[in-house]
């Protein structure tokens, strides 16, 4: 056992050897890449030195409370937690007392890139495993076997490191550091509220449908009803932590924009889509393939799907009022890739629907039989229409107004060009190979002499194919063909980067990314110094005890600023 700690041993004196030298070198030095280095080796040890300390805490509890039970545990693996307590705890102590002298000394290590990342991993891992746990334990409570003794060693344990975590960060102000790991806790909770709720939702509807057209036994369990409920009562809790109390009132960047509309909206767009699609399914199948089975076991599943509607209502209702809670805005690439996502989604599913009728059409006409079978694949294409044509329909639309209101703004935003080209070359490539299909079909047939039915049968297919992608691909490039003709053939170009060098800077900055426009923030370490000729300057960097300096040479060639950098 000893000689399998002397590794470990050497690895954590080598990580903090490394630190220690580089972290004790002179402020005033040229450490730009060693302070880099030290981050990745500090950082990185703590993150694996906490992960393996709780492993081996877990191991060691469990593993006690075994032997006091006088059941067998494994050497193996009590020796592997031992030597991860003995070697990892130690090594975290240390890391940790010196991060935070770091901290506290340095106000640049308080902004760097590695704490913050090292907090987003450590705040949002130990979340999802104690979610995770909890959930398991909490369902096991109340439908399974009782308290699984190494879950709840875990969960506590990971729990634990969580509320320090997030305890430090809210003490000491690093909190605004952590609207990334803001976001994806909330996204945590509304994921697990979401899936859980929705499953639940629809358990309780098809055990109330069970009941009342007496199929009981084909129903739901209670653990099945049970455990999705104990879900959503966690993920609820994790939610509201994370959005309600913190992420509902940060900042309204455009990534906090971009959360609200994919994460929230579009999830629930696409809940609503599904259920209505699956009820209108159940419909158009029961009246057209005439399926086996009674109408009540046909139907059971239109309870489920109308619980996911009904979650998928109340997520689009909900994040649809947090947007327009707020400040008016201007409409963002977030706003287009949102509108032009779910038309793209419900132009494909229109399309698809659409060249399936058209295709079954021709076969009736050329004589085909449909078989049973092939109605259940008619309902299919009816349930496409059904639910595409309106998805697409109320989002093109609304691209067309802020298309009318905006004019050249809108129709030379990347998203639209980039949506109108995909949707033709798609539809380009699609109708070339239905045509390539279409001519070798007609050629064979021509030389088999075969006629009449038979041809149409078999080249139902491509021209269907071909008629839908051709109309798709007709009507987009006269939209294309409008929105050039509004546009002067010279655009000027737009700014694509803002390289911005401020002592503060963040109401610019933030006013320079809201207007969709990418900066990138310098800290100046002490105002400009105005200087004349070029041995001024050198002059000047000789003097410089900063790492990073910019000379800017004014525009009427009167001299120079030099401005450190932090």
């Amino acid at each position: 056992m000893i000689a399998g700690l002397v590794p470990l041993l050497v690895l954590i004196g080598v990580v903090v050897l490394i630190v220690r030298l580089v972290g004790g070198r002179d402020r005033t030095a040229d450490e730009g890449e060693g302070v880099s280095v030290r981050r990745i080796f500090q950082y990185l040890a703590m993150l694996v030195t906490l992960v393996l300390s709780c492993v081996g805490l877990a191991g060691l509890i469990d593993a006690a409370a075994a032997a006091a039970r006088d059941i067998t545990t494994d050497t193996a693996a009590i020796a592997q937690s031992v030597a991860f307590v003995v070697v990892a705890v130690p090594a975290f102590i240390v890391l940790a007392v010196y991060t935070r002298r770091r901290l506290r000394d340095d106000p640049a290590e308080v902004r760097s890139a590695g704490w913050a990342l090292y907090l987003t991993l450590v705040l949002l891992g130990s979340l999802v495993t104690t979610v995770t746990l909890l959930i398991t334990l909490a369902g096991d409570l109340l439908v399974g076997d009782g308290l699984d003794r190494t879950a709840l060693v875990n969960a506590v344990i990971w729990g634990a490191v969580w509320a320090v975590h997030w305890w430090v960060a809210e003490r000491d102000g690093y909190e605004p550091n952590l609207r990334i790991e803001h976001l994806l806790g909330s996204f945590v909770g509304l994921v697990v509220v979401l899936s859980a709720g929705t499953v639940a939702a629809a358990n309780v509807l098809v055990e109330l449908y069970d009941s009342v057209v007496d199929i009981a036994p084909i129903g739901p369990t209670d653990e099945q009803i049970l455990r999705p409920l104990v879900a959503c009562v966690v993920g609820a809790a994790v939610w509201g932590w994370y959005w309600l109390r913190t992420t509902l009132h940060d900042e309204r960047t455009i990534l906090w924009n971009t959360y609200v509309l994919l994460a929230g909206v579009l999830s629930g767009v696409l809940l609503v889509v599904s259920g209505i699609g699956t009820v209108v399914f159940r419909a158009l199948e029961w009246f057209l393939a005439d399926p086996s089975g009674t109408a009540a076991e046909h139907f059971e599943v239109v309870p489920a799907a109308l619980g996911v509607v009904a979650a998928g209502v109340a997520t689009w209702a909900y994040h649809r009022h947090v947007l327009d809670s707020g400040a008016e805005r201007e409409r963002t690439e977030v706003d287009r890739v949102y509108d032009y996502l779910l038309s793209g989604a419900g132009l494909v599913v229109t399309a698809g629907g659409l060249a399936t009728l058209l295709t079954y059409a021709l076969w009736a006409v050329a004589g085909t039989e449909i078989t049973g079978s092939d109605r259940g694949v008619i309902a299919v294409a009816l349930t496409l229409l059904a639910v595409g044509a309106p998805l697409w329909g109320i989002y093109w639309a609304r691209a067309q107004r802020e298309r009318a209101n905006d004019g050249s703004g809108e129709a030379q935003s990347t998203t639209r060009r980039v949506y109108l080209a995909i949707v033709l070359g798609v539809s380009g490539l699609v109708a070339l190979v239905s045509l390539i299909v279409l001519v070798y079909l007609l050629v064979q047939a021509m030389l088999d002499e075969t006629g009449g039915a038979d041809v149409l049968d078999a080249v139902a297919v491509p021209i269907a194919l071909l008629a839908s992608t051709g109309a798709v691909a007709w009507y987009h490039f006269a939209v294309v063909r409008h929105d050039r003709a509004e546009v002067p053939v010279v655009v000027r170009p737009a700014v694509r980067e803002v390289i911005l060098v401020t002592g503060g800077g963040e109401e610019i900055a933030s006013a320079i990314t809201e207007a969709d426009i990418r900066v990138r923030t310098f800290r100046a370490a002490a105002p400009a110094v105005d200087v004349y000729s070029i041995d001024d300057v050198l002059a000047a960097l000789s003097a410089e005890t900063h790492a990073h300096v910019v000379v800017v040479e004014r525009a009427d060639g009167g001299g120079f600023d030099v401005i450190p950098l932090d």
